[in-house]
Formats: structure tokens, C-alpha cells, sequence
């Protein structure tokens, strides 16, 4: 009887002890996960629910005679809800066997699915924080992703724009090098016309227009340096001083014209029968002076002589001229330091109107007349 007794009295505190580990399990379970414990009773229509529409889908679709095909990625999908609809049902098992173990009084097994529930639970927790984070990870990469996909654009951007700049810097630099060189190109040849026109200028200046030769400014400009050189160091030095005759008579028989073409012609030929170092000028009309350096008396006179012969024997035909075209030359020498440019000239001069006066195409020494004549000490 004691025996008998002593065993009910133990299973008695055996189901007290069961009954608070489960009120135990009960709070730990509610205290460990935020998210409210699920039953059988919420999930179990769900699922059925859910079963029913799938269910009915399937027979409309078999009544309209449609295939049942799914894309990969629905068929994913749908695993996963399977998936987690099956871990939701397992828990809900073991809540509702908990339940009903307990409504029995049969502590111990209700305690072992309570336990069996704590310890998926938590693994499924578990498995949910991780999938999470993981999305959470992923979008964080997305994100950042996309935020060095912008920065990236914007500074390709800026890089193309820099680009942009410096292309259009360096066409502007082009562009004002090839201004400065058509500038630069421009000015040079303004500088050489400019420079060409003062050539030309300073060459009317010093050249007659007609004939080519020496004006009569360049003829007293060189005979009078002619002269201090002279004075500096005596040297030999004469004056040939060239008319032409019977000038008057071309003019009026042939025109002005043809006279002018004449004495371009003999200019030519005075110049041709000079030395390199002699200086032909014309001192105005048909009158010519041709200054000869390092020639004494005598030399002048041989000059003068072949210039004559060469006129006298020229045919001047081709201009219409049918005449023979004759120079008279005076011829005067420098002897003394005292003699000016003018006096050597005017000696010159005396002596080729000598000339003219013994029957022109002469050459006229002005010592040979020097008696006869005013004396200028030359």
C-alpha cells in the first residue's frame, strides 16, 4: 500500500515539475523571439486556403486545356514560399501538439515539442536574420555600386569636359598662331614693298627717268666728293662734259619722241664704252657729264674718243632716224687743290662749245684752249 502510494505521490511531482519547465519554456520563448509565437490554428487555414486556390487554378486550367507551364523563375519562387510554408506548418506542429499534450496532462511530451519548437524556432530565426543581412548586403553593394557608377559618370564627365576645354584652348592657340603668321606674313611683305617702293624712290631720286643714268644731283653730289678726295689725296681725276648735235633738228624732224628714244640710246652706249668705275649722269637736255676717276688728261681724251666713233658710226635707223647722230665733248682735267667741282664743270663746258664751234663731233681738251679762254686756275 505504502508502495502503491509513494509512486502516485512521485508521478505527482514529476507532472508539477514538467508543468513549470513548460510555463519555463513558454516565457523563454516569448522572451527570445520579437516576433509573436504562431499557432496551428492561424496557419493551418492559410495553408489550406492556399492549397484550395492553387487547386482550383489547376482544374480551370484543366478544363480550358491550357498547359501548365512555368518560367524558372516562378518555379524558384514558388519553391521558396514551399520552403517556407513548410518550416511555418513544422512549428505550428509542434505548438498544437504542445497545446495538446498539455490539455492531456501529459507534461513530458508536451515539453519535448515545446523544446523540439524553441530549437527550429530559433534556427529559423536564425536563418532569417542571416538571409537579411545578406539582402541587406546586397543592396548595400547595389547601392554602392551605383554610387561609384555615378562617380565614375561624373567624372568621366568632367574629364570629357576637361577634354572639351582643353581641345578648344588648343584650337583658339591654333587659331591666333595662324593669325600671327598671316599677320607676321603680311607685314613682311608690306615691309619689302614698302622697302621696294624707297628703293625705287630713292633711285628716282638719284637716276634719271628718261634715260636710266645719274640725275643732276647725284652728278654734284659725287663730283664734289670726287673733289675732297682729291684734296685729301691728290689723284688723277677729269670731267667729260657730252652734247648732242643738231638735238634741236631730230625733235623737229622726227618728234620728241624719237628724240627721247635717242638719247636712251646713246645713255646705253656712253655707258657701255665707260669704265665700271666711271659715273655717267645727264645734266639736263641732251647734255651728258661723265665723271672719270684715276684718268689724267690724256686717258679722258682717249674715252672721249671711242665714244664719238661709236656714236658717229651707230645706226640709229631702227629709231627713224636717217642721219648720222654726232657728240661734241669737252674734256677738263683737275690740277690743283684749290679747284672746285663747278670750276672743273664749267672747263668742261667751254671746252665742248669748243667743239662745236671748230665743226662739232669733236673732243675739245680745256689746257689746249685754256689761253684762250677765262682761266679758272684748273
Amino acid at each position: 500500500m505504502k508502495s502503491i502510494l509513494q509512486v502516485s505521490k512521485n508521478r505527482k511531482v514529476k507532472g508539477v515539475l514538467i508543468s513549470i519547465l513548460f510555463i519555463f519554456f513558454n516565457v523563454q520563448s516569448f522572451a527570445l523571439s520579437s516576433l509573436p509565437l504562431i499557432s496551428a490554428q492561424e496557419v493551418t487555414p492559410q495553408v489550406s486556403n492556399n492549397q484550395v486556390s492553387t487547386d482550383a487554378k489547376q482544374k480551370d486550367l484543366a478544363q480550358q486545356g491550357l498547359p501548365k507551364k512555368k518560367s524558372p523563375q516562378k518555379q524558384v519562387m514558388l519553391a521558396l514560399e514551399k520552403a517556407k510554408l513548410s518550416q511555418i506548418e513544422k512549428l505550428a506542429r509542434h505548438l498544437s501538439l504542445a497545446e495538446q499534450y498539455a490539455a492531456e496532462n501529459k507534461f513530458e511530451l508536451a515539453y519535448l515539442e515545446k523544446k523540439a519548437y524553441i530549437k527550429k524556432y530559433r534556427l529559423y530565426r536564425k536563418t532569417k536574420h542571416k538571409d537579411m543581412i545578406a539582402k541587406l548586403t546586397k543592396t548595400y553593394e547595389v547601392d554602392e555600386k551605383n554610387t561609384v557608377n555615378e562617380v565614375l559618370k561624373s567624372r568621366n564627365a568632367v574629364k570629357l569636359l576637361r577634354v572639351t576645354q582643353i581641345k578648344e584652348e588648343q584650337k583658339k592657340q591654333l587659331d591666333y598662331f595662324i593669325w600671327i603668321i598671316i599677320l607676321s606674313l603680311i607685314f613682311i611683305l608690306l615691309f619689302f614693298k614698302q622697302l621696294k617702293v624707297r628703293q625705287t624712290l630713292i633711285k628716282l631720286a638719284k637716276t634719271d627717268v628718261l634715260t636710266g643714268v645719274a640725275n643732276r644731283n647725284t652728278l654734284f653730289r659725287h663730283g664734289q666728293r670726287l673733289v675732297k678726295k682729291y684734296i685729301a689725296q691728290p689723284f688723277d681725276f677729269s670731267v667729260l662734259l657730252l652734247d648732242l648735235d643738231y638735238f634741236k633738228r631730230i625733235n623737229d624732224n622726227y618728234g620728241h619722241q624719237v628724240g627721247d628714244q635717242a638719247l636712251i640710246t646713246i645713255a646705253e652706249l656712253i655707258n657701255e664704252t665707260m669704265r665700271s668705275r666711271d659715273i655717267l649722269a645727264r645734266l639736263g637736255g641732251e647734255e651728258f657729264v661723265a665723271l672719270l676717276p684715276f684718268a689724267d688728261e690724256n686717258k679722258a681724251k682717249a674715252i672721249a674718243m671711242r665714244i664719238t666713233e661709236k656714236i658717229s658710226q651707230y645706226d640709229f635707223s631702227s629709231l627713224g632716224i636717217n642721219e648720222k647722230v654726232t657728240l661734241s665733248i669737252g674734256v677738263a682735267s683737275m690740277k690743283k687743290k684749290s679747284t672746285s667741282f663747278d670750276d672743273i664743270l664749267h672747263g668742261a663746258d667751254l671746252a665742248m662749245y669748243q667743239a662745236k664751234k671748230q665743226g662739232r663731233n669733236k673732243v675739245i681738251s680745256y689746257q689746249s684752249i685754256a689761253s684762250l679762254e677765262e682761266r679758272r686756275g684748273i
